[in-house]
Order: structure tokens, then C-alpha cells, then sequence
């Protein structure tokens, strides 16, 4: 797997030279500006940015480690500002559906419940100063002993409540219990033949204590690593040799969407991949994008993708950017021939945190006939889309610019939790990912 990201990767930089968790919208923008503790992906301040946390050496992989193991997760993000801070992180457990567990921390945690973060750089070549954070989880200090949901947060010497960041992982059982074979193909139902994906999967528990597997037992369904559009609540259809059937007809379908869009400014000298032309002014960096245009009508088209995510680096130095990526003014632009009048169009992916952000707000150009806005973007390799919000609702449409494709590569991840009688909290019991491809 490690060899075909690295030739991916490679050939896209040089070719060029459906239940919700906390899904933002401008519905709820007091949740938004609040500042209160969230359990999800959030920064809480606009000088946080580019917040990565992956297994070590993966960029691109699910925030999933597993008890016991030697690999950690790292933890990195970039304060945009020349003084050092003094920055503190804690560990939370939580249930399956990203509420705090009943767990106290001396459950979970072998070592002190809080400690500081020592490990950080400054910028280097860039003309935007920053200081680069970085985290090892587990680490010489710290280890986990439970299995389950976490979040991670990373607030100021202090004072508790002055967040900074927060961000999702989860640690798996080192030895499953039960193993799970999944299927992913085009939907089932009519409606939805040429749009969706359909997620069939089973669970086999063989001799695995399983009291009750319609009360004990839950699952998540995840796709492209997204908690955001994360499918939950579905029982098994039957149980049928110590096996549990997850095969629906519609009721565990994806809409398939379309392959994200791909924009390349790891060079600030050369336009790379989407970019239209590069400037340099009054010592920033900007990247004027080519004009996108709707894809809601157009036939699928293939197209090698990271499924909304994000790779940092920087061509002229040719390292992974962490000191030395330099920060760009990232200019979109979307064909439109008239504003819409029931709603806005955002830009969304792993480059908002899968959220609905202000910034990410795009406004219409009269005389241009486009829509317009600009995101203060690490140097790197991106995907992105166009989603529609309409008024006063909060799940945003990601078909009414991109359009639905029951061909779109996908990857999916399913989780299996299990609660047994007397315990109080969910351990998560197994992982299991799948890459959907038509071809």
C-alpha cells in the first residue's frame, strides 16, 4: 500500500511540473462561534492551521492505531505567529457516537492525564513566519489502555478552556474477536441505481461472548474517512450461524459523489495542476485557480484522486514542508450565470476539516459570472468540492455542483463496537476498509 501512494503521489506532481456528527452549517452559527468544547475536528483559533493526525508515516490514512502495537499517531498543526507558545494536551474517552465515556482517565490513560508539548520548529525560507507543533500518541509518557473512541485536545498553559484545537482518533482491539467481510457495489434500489453505492457487509463472531448483538453491538460506517456523512443505527437484517447479515436494499447506501477536484501548489514558481497562473506580492504568495464549472450534468470521468484530502509539500526543497512549506493565497472561481437565491456554495474537503466555514464562503461576481473566494493554504497537493447550503437547513448538498456517480472510487471503513453487560464504555472490537472501484 505504502509503494502505490508513493507512485501516486509521484505521478500527480510530476505529471503536472446516514446519520451526521456535528455537521456546521450558518444554521447554527452560535455553535460555531462559541467557544466551548466540541467533540470533533475544530480549530479554535484562525492562527491554527494545516492540522494533520495520522498514523506515523501515513498522511493520508484514518486516525486508527491499535492497542500494543509500536506505531504511534502524529499529531501536527501550525500556529502562524513568531512566539512560542506555551500548549498543553489531554486525552478524552468516548462512546461510539462521540460522546464523553463514563471512563475516568486513570481507566484509560497510563501516565499523567496532561502534559505539554515539547516538540515543535520554526518556519524556515517562508515568508510566512510560523511555529510547527508536533505529536506522538502514544508516546514514552503516555499510553493507552482502552479500546474505543478519542478526541484530543490541545488547549493553553493555564486555563482549560482557551482551546486551541481538537481532533478525532480511535484505538482498536489488537486482536479482533470477529471478523467482517464487506461488499460495496453499485445501489440496489431504482432511485438510486446510477447515483449510490450500496455498503453490504457481514459479521461473523464465531465463539465471541454476543449476548444481545441488536442492543450490544454498534456500527459505523465511514466514507473517504469522514465522520461528517458517517452512516450509524443499522441492526442486523438476521442472525444465521453465529454470523450477523448486514445486506440492505437502500437503507446502507452512499450517494457515490464524484472524484474530488485536484489543485497543486507545491511550487510557487511553476503552476502546477488547476492553477491558472502564480504571483508574488507584497511578500505573499498567491495561486489564481482555473475556473471550475459545474459537474452536476457531465458524464463520469475517471479521475486518480485522495478522496478529499490533503498531502504538504513543497517541490523546491523537495523535504515534506513541515518548516519549509510557505503558505499561498489560494483563489477559486466557479462558473455560475446567476447567483442562487436560496442559498451559498461553499468550498468543502479535509481543507475546511469537512466543515462549513465562513472563509470557505464563496461570494458572486456580477461582471465575471463566477463565484469567488480565497483560502490561506500550506503548500501541497489538495482535493476539494463545490457544496451547495441552502437556507436555513445544515446538511450541505455535495451533488448540485459535483453531481452523483455510482462509479466514483471510494474507500469505506466499517466499525464494529461492542458493549458487554457490566461494562461502561464501547470498545471497538474491529476495523475493516474497502476501496470501491467500478473498474
Amino acid at each position: 500500500m505504502r509503494s502505490i501512494l508513493i507512485s501516486f503521489l509521484f505521478t500527480l506532481f510530476w505529471g503536472t511540473a446516514m446519520s451526521q456528527f456535528n455537521v456546521h452549517t450558518k444554521a447554527n452559527d452560535d455553535y460555531y462561534e462559541g467557544e466551548y468544547l466540541r467533540f470533533d475536528n475544530h480549530s479554535y483559533r484562525d492562527n491554527i492551521k494545516t492540522v494533520m493526525l495520522h498514523p506515523q508515516g501515513w498522511p493520508l490514512a484514518l486516525p486508527i492505531i491499535t492497542i500494543g502495537e509500536d506505531q504511534p499517531m502524529e499529531l501536527h498543526f501550525d500556529v502562524l505567529d513568531s512566539t512560542l507558545g506555551n500548549y498543553i494536551y489531554t486525552i478524552i474517552h468516548c462512546d461510539y457516537d462521540w460522546t464523553q465515556s463514563d471512563l475516568d482517565k486513570q481507566e484509560y490513560l497510563d501516565g499523567p492525564f496532561e502534559d505539554y508539548l515539547t516538540e515543535y520548529d520554526y518556519s524556515r525560507n517562508t515568508y510566512q513566519r510560523f511555529i510547527h507543533y508536533t505529536l506522538e500518541i502514544p508516546n514514552f509518557t503516555t499510553r493507552i489502555t482502552k479500546s474505543g473512541n478519542y478526541l484530543i485536545k490541545v488547549f493553553e498553559e493555564g486555563d482549560e478552556n482557551l482551546v486551541i484545537l481538537t481532533r478525532r482518533f480511535c484505538v482498536v482491539e489488537s486482536q479482533s474477536p470477529v471478523s467482517v467481510n464487506v461488499n460495496v457495489h453499485q445501489a440496489t434500489r431504482v432511485n438510486q441505481r446510477y447515483s449510490h453505492q450500496e455498503v453490504d457487509f457481514n459479521v461473523s463472531f464465531g465463539s465471541y461472548a454476543l449476548t444481545n448483538p441488536y442492543t450490544d453491538l454498534k456500527v459505523v460506517v465511514l466514507q473517504n474517512h469522514t465522520w461528517e456523512t458517517a452512516l450509524t443505527g443499522l441492526q442486523p437484517r438476521f442472525v444465521k450461524d453465529r454470523e450477523l447479515d448486514y445486506d440492505y436494499d437502500g437503507e446502507n447506501a452512499f450517494e457515490g459523489l464524484n472524484e474530488f477536484r485536484l489543485l497543486d501548489i507545491a511550487d510557487t514558481r511553476y503552476t502546477g495542476r488547476g492553477v491558472k497562473r502564480v504571483t508574488f506580492n507584497d511578500n505573499e504568495n498567491h495561486a489564481y485557480l482555473e475556473q471550475d464549472k459545474s459537474r452536476s450534468a457531465i458524464t463520469y470521468l475517471q479521475n486518480p484522486d485522495l478522496n478529499g484530502w490533503f498531502y504538504i509539500k513543497n517541490n523546491r526543497v523537495g523535504t515534506e514542508g513541515t518548516v519549509d512549506a510557505d503558505y499561498v493565497h489560494t483563489h477559486f472561481s466557479l462558473k455560475h450565470d446567476a447567483a442562487i437565491q436560496n442559498g451559498d456554495i461553499y468550498i468543502y474537503g479535509a481543507l475546511t476539516d469537512w466543515q462549513i466555514k465562513p472563509e470557505a464562503k464563496m461570494q458572486f461576481d456580477q461582471l465575471e459570472l463566477q463565484y469567488e473566494a480565497s483560502l490561506y493554504l500550506k503548500q501541497g497537493l489538495y482535493n476539494y468540492l463545490y457544496v451547495f447550503v441552502k437556507d436555513g437547513e445544515m446538511q450541505p448538498d455535495m451533488t448540485f455542483v459535483e453531481g452523483s456517480h455510482f462509479e466514483t472510487e471510494n474507500d469505506y471503513t466499517v466499525l464494529i463496537y461492542h458493549r458487554t453487560i457490566g461494562l461502561d464504555y464501547d470498545k471497538l472490537i474491529s476495523v475493516q476498509e474497502f476501496k470501491y472501484s467500478n473498474n
